[in-house]
Order: structure tokens, then sequence, then C-alpha cells
């Protein structure tokens, strides 16, 4: 056998990681094990023994180091960048990334915020706030419904639900729906929904770059189960009952908003 399952794996890796050029730790670890759960138990076993470990570890080790490489073949992308609270490795040859580690960022953030998953917890939410979800549309990269109140329309809320902060301003630059309301959306509330992220980076830069007008954004714990206010008051006292730790939620909000007056003066 040699090493020839060996150089398969690495050869897939290879083609991928010089597809993206940059990829968050979360990704490279979920291609490394597709590609590992290709092999044959007896492939595998043979690989182990002769490297003396965990096959999955050895070759994200093999990738994201210069000392612990397990062969010549293996793809090298030993550069570790901290973005937006996320870990992410790079070609070390690669320069002037910013576009990429943005599109790796949103495409992490699709990989382990599953738009199936968030609109469990906000359907959930809603029916037990006393709404009716109705008309969803699945985009690209967005899911929207409309949720309705003891069939009144004077109660409609539009979500609009994303894998990530970071989604919503490409959202914002390409459409007039969260600021341009028609006469037979008049009274209609719009909401964001977006999952949580590991630090408030996201949630910091969106603040710094974007205004939603009058729509409110809300953070899913996917989780948890649970939703809590980013931006705007709700109307509805039911949804501000049921919201998880809304006065938590807002009092950092307003320790963010804060910081980011202070260290901008």
């Amino acid at each position: 056998m040699k090493y020839d399952a060996l150089l398969k794996v690495l050869n897939e890796l290879s083609a991928y990681l010089s597809e993206y050029k940059v990829i968050s730790e979360g990704e490279l670890i979920l291609k490394i094990n597709d590609c590992v759960k290709s092999l044959s138990d007896v492939e595998r076993e043979g690989l182990e023994r002769r490297l003396s470990g965990n096959l999955e570890d050895l070759i994200f080790k093999s990738i994201t180091t210069r000392e612990e490489k397990i062969s010549v073949f293996s793809p090298d992308m030993h550069t570790k960048v901290n973005y937006q609270g996320e870990v992410f490795y790079c070609l070390p040859t690669h320069r002037y990334m910013s576009e990429e580690l943005e599109e790796a960022f949103l495409r992490w953030a699709r990989i382990r915020s599953p738009l199936s998953a968030l609109r469990s917890v906000v359907k959930i939410f809603m029916e037990r706030c006393g709404y009716q979800i109705k008309n969803e549309k699945r985009e690209n990269n967005h899911l929207e419904m409309i949720a309705l109140k003891d069939k009144n329309k004077h109660k409609r809320i539009h979500i609009f639900i994303f894998p990530s902060i970071k989604s919503v301003p490409y959202f914002i630059e390409e459409n007039q729906v969260l600021s341009a309301a028609s006469e037979a959306e008049a009274g209609e509330r719009k909401v964001i929904v977006v999952p949580t992220e590991k630090t408030p980076a996201p949630f910091i830069s969106f603040f710094r770059e974007k205004n939603v007008g009058e729509a409110m954004i809300w953070v899913a714990d996917v989780e948890k189960s649970t939703i809590d206010p980013f931006i705007g008051i709700s109307e509805d006292e039911e949804i501000e009952n049921n919201f998880a730790n809304p006065k938590q939620a807002r009092r950092a909000v307003s320790v963010w908003m804060k910081k980011m007056h202070f260290f901008e003066l």
C-alpha cells in the first residue's frame, strides 16, 4: 500500500485549498474528515500505524504547521490569521487577502449556521409569541418568511434570516426592501435574524458600517434554541417576554457602543 492512500487524500486537499487560498479552521477540519472517510478501514489503519497517530490530527498539523509535515506532497497553509473572532489559514505566499478572508468567513458561516437550523429556532419562537408563519421563500444566501398574529394583517412581521451578521451588508446593498415600504406593507415590521458569533467583532463591524433603518435585528442561539434582541425594540409584549435575556443583550450593545465611541475619539 505504501503511501498511495495518503497521497490520494493530500491531492484532494491540495486541489480544494488551491481553489480558495484562505480557509477557516472549522472548514479545514470538516474537509479533512470528509477526505479521510473516503479511505477504507484497512487503508486508514495502515496509515495510522505507519504515521503513529490519529490520521485527521496528523494531516491537520501537516497542513497548518512547518514542523510536523507527514509528506512532501502535503499542502502548506501554515500562515494563521484571526479574523472576526475566527481562525483562518492561508497560503504562505498569498498576500492582500481581505476579499478571500471575507469570502472564507461567509462560507464557514453558511456551513456552521445552516438556514434550516435558524429557521427552526425562529419558527418555534414566533409560534410561542402567537404568530403563524406564512409565505416562506428561500434565496441562495438567506430565507424570508411572513409572520401574522391572529390573522391580523396589522400585526405582520417580515423576517429575513441570514447565516451571519456579515451577510447582511451585501443584502442591504443589493435590495431596498429593508428601507422601502409599499402601501401593502404599511405597518409591517421588518426583522433580521442572525446567529451568535464567537466574539462581538462581527456585530461591532456591522454597527460601524451599516444602518438598517427601522428594521430590528435579533440574534438566534441555535444550540440553546433562544432569540435575543440586538437592535430595536418590539411593540409586541409577547415577543419581548419570550426573548431569553433582553435586558442583558441590550446592556451589552450599549457597552459596545460606548467602547466604539471611545476608540473613535
